[in-house]
């Protein structure tokens, strides 16, 4: 039931949305955009890093609220900026894919395998998107309680 209170859910719905909301929080440390664009501006990085680097910041930027709606608001509107916001990540991973690739990896991910933590948050940001289209999971943004007044107009029919 959307904006249901949390003591009315199930096990699972608890685990789901306290799961994607800590992955949502957990974007936060995509901020480390803010150093590459600068060493971008310095001549010290590719301007292939550019688009990523926005991308995470679109996603650092935008967690914030976003687990507030899932929190406060749940609702169409909200779970369509989850998808979208999920949507986009997925995009700014395989940005990254195709970057370090052909540019090579970022300086900030000196001492790391640079497909590694990418492959994981695609991995986390599609198995998220997917949940969001099961019923069970989808209802907790979708689902509608009727009031008092609406059920007695509905019976009198």
């Amino acid at each position: 039931m959307a904006n249901g209170k949390l003591s009315t859910l199930t096990v699972g719905e608890k685990l789901f949305l306290f799961g994607l909301i800590i992955w949502i929080v957990l974007q936060l440390s995509r901020f480390i955009a803010f150093p590459l664009i600068n060493e971008i501006s310095a001549g010290a990085e590719s301007k292939a890093w550019l688009y990523p680097a926005y991308l995470d910041l679109f996603a650092a930027f935008l967690a914030l609220p976003l687990v507030w709606a899932i929190v406060k608001r749940r609702g169409f509107l909200v779970w369509a900026c989850t998808i979208i916001y999920l949507a986009i990540s997925i995009v700014d991973h395989v940005g990254n894919f195709v970057t370090t690739t052909f540019v090579g990896p970022p300086s900030i991910a000196e001492g790391m395998n640079p497909y590694l933590v990418p492959v994981i948050q695609t991995a986390l940001d599609v198995v998220f998107f997917l949940l969001l289209f099961v019923p069970r999971f989808r209802n907790l943004f979708f689902g509608v309680e009727e009031s008092d007044g609406a059920l007695q107009a509905e019976e009198s029919r």
